[in-house]
């Protein structure tokens, strides 16, 4: 992915050197026919070439196949195929990172906030340009440690929400807060800290959730999660696996 960026800085950098001319105010005007100088077309096609190579790289990265997945994702409330995939991705890399950071630390709950999937996945071939419609924004992996106490404001904050996209959790939804929360597989201990992973956005008090600027401890990995999920699907293809997420009843 820091290659497809290098290409779009360098075209950018081809625009603006082509475009960097001396800047005139009109005072006046007049009515008339004018003749376009052959300049302007030749400019315009000298652009044209230099760009078509890059531009024919672009598309091929865009259309380069990761991985296959045997239905098409889409989002939804409470939990969908897609949200729990994505969820259950991030609390993936989020320990894969950890761990290569060496941070010694395992996050035990992930989300991925519902307005920043902007796109469905389809059945069958997942390409890089499917990553950048679903995520075209430069979010990075953050982890958070959260009291039990604040981790249960912000369940209750997805549970208010109808749901949505959340890992290492089973809750139910009663009177619009999360009940019965279990955190990998053990009841919610208010008294404990639990270690979410999620984006920046959010971490900062995105979309409403200002509990989880409240933490104990902030970690910016640095790592973009729109890489990261190019990268889990380039691993799970690797090892001739399919895209197969299921519903598992994680919220009701």
């Amino acid at each position: 992915m820091r290659q497809t960026i290098s290409y779009l800085l360098l075209i950018t950098c081809l625009l603006f050197t082509f475009s960097c001319k001396t800047q005139y105010v009109q005072k006046s005007y007049e009515v008339g026919n004018i003749s376009v100088s052959e300049e302007v077309g030749t400019m315009d096609s000298t652009i044209v070439q230099l760009y078509a190579p890059y531009k024919i790289i672009l598309e091929k990265d865009m259309n380069r196949v990761l991985a296959i997945s045997e239905n098409e994702l889409v989002k939804g409330k409470p939990e969908s195929l897609l949200t729990n995939f994505l969820a259950d991705l991030l609390l993936a890399q989020g320990a894969v990172v950890a761990n290569n950071q060496q941070l010694n630390i395992t996050p035990a709950v992930s989300f991925f906030n519902y307005g920043g999937i902007r796109s469905t996945l389809p059945k069958g071939e997942i390409t890089v340009g499917n990553i950048f419609e679903l995520m075209p924004f430069e979010n990075e992996l953050v982890l958070l440690e959260l009291k039990g106490d604040k981790m249960q404001a912000f369940l209750d904050y997805i549970a208010d929400h109808g749901g949505g996209s959340v890992g290492g959790v089973e809750m139910i939804i009663a009177n619009d807060k999360a009940t019965d929360v279990k955190i990998q597989g053990e009841k919610i201990d208010f008294n404990k800290s639990y270690w979410l992973a999620t984006n920046d956005y959010v971490a900062a008090g995105g979309d409403g959730l200002e509990m989880l600027a409240e933490n104990e401890q902030f970690i910016n990995s640095g790592e973009k999660i729109r890489d990261l999920i190019i990268n889990y699907l380039e691993e799970l293809s690797g090892n001739n696996k399919h895209v197969n997420p299921k519903l598992d009843g994680r919220i009701k």
